[in-house]
């Protein structure tokens, strides 16, 4: 089964984060996101984004996992 090409709207910074990322790994953003989550069916596209993730995370503080009843209401508790 052939895959569709897909069409994804980023902001600039966004766009232009991601175009030096996948630079600095001698990569152009369409071999970047083949490689990482590019694959022949979802699962190993959901591998290769946890993978990215992790990479992408190496180095950052552990933080602690978010409270199981954690919602949007916790983020606009001060807002209307």
């Amino acid at each position: 089964m052939a895959t569709l090409p897909q069409t994804i709207q980023l902001d600039p910074q966004t766009a232009e984060a991601l175009a030096n990322y996948a630079a600095s790994l001698g990569l152009s953003v369409p071999q970047f996101l083949q490689k990482h989550f590019g694959g022949t069916n979802g699962a190993s596209r959901v591998d290769n984004a946890d993978a990215w993730l992790d990479e992408l995370s190496e180095g950052l503080p552990n933080l602690p996992p978010l409270p199981r009843d954690f919602s949007t209401k916790d983020i606009y508790a001060d807002h209307d």
